[in-house]
């Protein structure tokens, strides 16, 4: 566990980061917007609605047609202008319709309803959208789209979440463009589906007629409602450290503390950056580095350190970082420091000769990017892992893993993947669905891979966690757990299987049947040896928070939909806040489907 927690942190560096949101208690972010949007407290759509209904109040932004046609005015406009920056978004589409983001009013992320499609292009959801050039003749006009790396889109009607992670073009003295602005990164519910995207000029419906260092977020506004909640972002403008020319004293020996030594050192000189690249052995070494560190404004400033052995970082004689890591575990520290020049040092050894020399120290500050003060090459990659996966292309299948589920590791864990693709986690000794997906099956790298720590599997597509419990109750009572179940196994009909308990509390067993069905599954829940006038069993739809009846038979959690035919839901407060939604049974079975 220890070794994959240590390779998450050095692939996605902890950075301090100040989310700054655009407020959305009325308009005046935005410039002139048209009458079609509107700031209201809540949004409601089905899976099947064209249009929301919503419920007066302030938080969430909504466009919706108030005349008779939309037109381009009705694209909306922040006041604020940007170049590099992080931005963060819920948005929600009811079905069929279209809109986009637009950086810096000119480079479009498209918003579309996708859902269910099997093939995705750059005019789906999480796609780059192309350029367009009249001069390149009838049906060649659009180049330069990219379609996102597989489709994480939700259903409409629920909400979903956007990050871009966009770097600005770059301009010289004389306002020439020299670099082509760039997608970092865009995640679309948790799903990676760009990065690293050069675009080599504004996309189509772009609101300017040349590139820029700056301009406004855009939200096209003219191809249908859509609404938005939490908009958050961190701009990238503010100067951030520097080092100066490094110094260095190189000495050799039996180090067992980062103390400088009295003797003369083996070997000195300068060095451009922070390298390990002048130590000419693999262990039983302390080098010394000390250079100026230049802060340009008042602030607090985040170190991070990395290195195989013990160390410490220290500036103007304070200890920031001082203790034995391995080269992937970055440790951060930060500290306020005043405008000008600073003395910085590090103190290195490595007294063992496994494992690799490797060093490092990156920089950040709230509103730049963070910053890598070490050459390049000194600090290593983590080793290379292929993906391990498991597939199921041609016919169910079931793996057994621990899996974690709400930061807690399950143990009698099984997935069921289902060549419709859509795919499920289950926990059987509690008799809960833990998570669904959509896309391919399983990424079992964690079981098989080193020794098998932590012994773990994830989903390779769009999740959405489940509550984790057991799917019954007996009417205005408790809902089922662990101690009112015995596990009876499964049998399988048509590779998939049904899960068998025996419910203590009720005297009953139970079967529980998850099959796909359409773009959802659908759940059978079977009471074995109930007798007709037996009506105190509920069904348990969800636990948890933010859960509502949408109308007879559907209802939503974050995440998903719940439908299902018969007997009116109930919405019950339960301890902490939280709530559930509950269906009586009028016989001895009760069906109904997640949607997502």
């Amino acid at each position: 566990m220890k070794k994959l927690l240590l390779l998450l942190l050095f692939a996605t560096p902890f950075c301090v980061w100040a989310q700054q949101s655009i407020p959305l208690t009325d308009l005046a972010a935005f410039d002139q917007p048209s009458q079609n949007w509107t700031i209201e407290q809540a949004v409601f759509s089905t899976y099947s609605d064209t249009a929301f209904q919503v419920s007066p109040g302030q938080g969430v932004l909504v466009n919706t047609l108030r005349g008779g046609k939309y037109h381009r005015t009705d694209d909306l406009k922040s006041k604020m202008q940007h170049g590099d920056i992080r931005l963060l978004v819920d948005f929600m589409l009811p079905k069929g319709m279209n809109s986009g983001i637009y950086m810096q009013g000119r480079y479009e992320v498209q918003l579309y309803d996708s859902w269910g499609k099997k093939t995705v292009k750059y005019s789906d959801c999480g796609g780059i959208y192309e350029r367009w050039d009249d001069s390149r003749g009838k049906g060649n006009e659009g180049y330069e789209g990219y379609a996102p790396r597989q489709n994480a889109s939700k259903a409409p009607g629920l909400w979903q979440t956007l990050e871009i992670d966009f770097q600005a073009p770059r301009f010289d003295a004389n306002g020439k463009k020299i670099a082509n602005a760039i997608f970092k990164k865009v995640i679309l519910n948790g799903i990676l589906v760009q990065e690293n995207i050069e675009v080599s000029g504004m996309t189509r419906g772009a609101i300017f007629d040349k590139e820029a260092p700056f301009g406004p977020i855009l939200i096209q506004g003219d191809h249908g409602p859509i609404a938005f909640r939490n908009l958050r972002f961190e701009t990238y403008e503010k100067p951030t450290a520097s080092l100066g020319e490094v110094s260095y004293d190189y000495y050799t020996g039996k180090f067992t503390d980062p103390i400088i030594p009295s003797t003369k050192p083996v070997s000195s000189g300068k060095l451009p950056a922070l390298t390990y690249r002048v130590i000419p052995v693999n262990n039983d070494y302390l080098i010394h580095y000390k250079a100026e560190l230049s802060i340009p404004e008042d602030d607090t400033y985040e170190f991070q350190t990395f290195w195989t052995g013990s160390g410490e970082l220290k500036v103007d004689g304070v200890v920031l970082n001082k203790g034995a890591h391995w080269f992937n575990e970055m440790v951060p520290a930060s500290t306020f420091l005043k405008a000008g020049k600073h003395h910085l040092e590090i103190v290195h050894i490595k007294d063992f000769p496994w494992g690799p020399k490797a060093l490092g120290l990156n920089v950040k500050r709230i509103g730049s990017r963070l910053v890598s003060l070490h050459e390049r090459t000194s600090l290593l990659d983590p080793d290379a892992v292929g993906l391990i996966e498991v597939k199921a292309n041609a016919e169910p299948v079931l793996q057994r893993s621990f899996a974690f589920h709400l930061g807690k590791k399950k143990t009698h864990v099984i997935h069921v993947g289902d060549p419709a693709g859509l795919h499920y986690s289950y926990d059987l000794k509690q008799g809960a669905i833990l998570q669904v997906w959509r896309g391919k099956f399983l990424d079992a790298t964690q079981m098989w891979d080193n020794r098998g720590e932590p012994q773990t599997s994830e989903p390779l597509g769009l999740t959405v966690v489940q509550d984790g419990k057991f799917p019954l109750a007996l009417a205005h009572q408790a809902q089922a757990d662990s101690t009112d179940l015995v596990y009876k196994g499964y049998r399988l009909e048509a590779g998939r299987p049904i899960f068998m308990y025996e419910w203590t509390a009720a005297k009953l067993r139970v079967e529980d049947r998850i099959q796909p069905a359409g773009n959802g599954l659908k759940r059978t829940l079977t009471l074995v040896g109930a007798s007709p006038q037996k009506t105190d069993v509920e069904a348990v739809l969800a636990t948890g928070h933010h859960l509502s009846i949408l109308q007879n038979g559907l209802a939503s959690q974050p995440g998903n939909f719940m439908e299902w035919k018969g007997a009116a839901a109930e919405l019950l407060k339960i301890a902490s806040g939280a709530q559930q939604i509950r269906v009586p049974f009028t016989g001895a079975q009760f069906t109904y489907d997640l949607i997502w």
